[in-house]
């Protein structure tokens, strides 16, 4: 199946930005542990925050630029994944305020919020397409 323009689009956008962002995560890793000084140690941690912002830019140009099916599986994925996502991290602090698991860090917790909603948008994404795909 060859991708159309729209979907070209988004991966010449998403690629180099996610390139940036792998490689400026793992800069801003090692030059923390250099730094001294609240303005540079802000400025290199925020870096990898830059590159993501423009993924987020390349996927809501995707949606908004794919046609009415398209966007109806992404609005399904979109509302499952939150869904999910809410739901594991609202049990996750059930856990923690009852003391049955260990208290991380605010930080160690915070970080994993946007990747473990992308991670539950991919995976509705893909099982509100094959729902569509078998119902053909």
């Amino acid at each position: 199946m060859a991708l159309r323009a729209v979907h070209k689009r988004y991966f010449r956008e998403l690629l180099p930005a996610m390139l940036v962002y792998c490689v400026l995560i793992v800069l801003s890793v090692y030059w923390l542990k250099t730094l001294e000084g609240t303005a540079m140690r802000t400025l290199v941690t925020l870096l990898p925050v830059v590159p993501i912002a423009f993924v987020l830019r390349a996927m809501v140009r995707v949606i908004r630029d794919q046609d009415e099916f398209e966007r109806l599986i992404d609005l399904q994925a979109i509302a499952i994944g939150g869904g999910a996502g809410c739901f594991g991290f609202f049990t996750y602090g059930m856990l923690l305020n009852a003391k049955v698991l260990p208290v991380p860090p605010g930080e160690a917790v915070a970080i994993w919020v946007f990747p473990v909603l992308m991670f539950c948008f991919g995976v509705a994404k893909c099982l509100c397409r094959l729902h569509y795909l078998r119902q053909r």
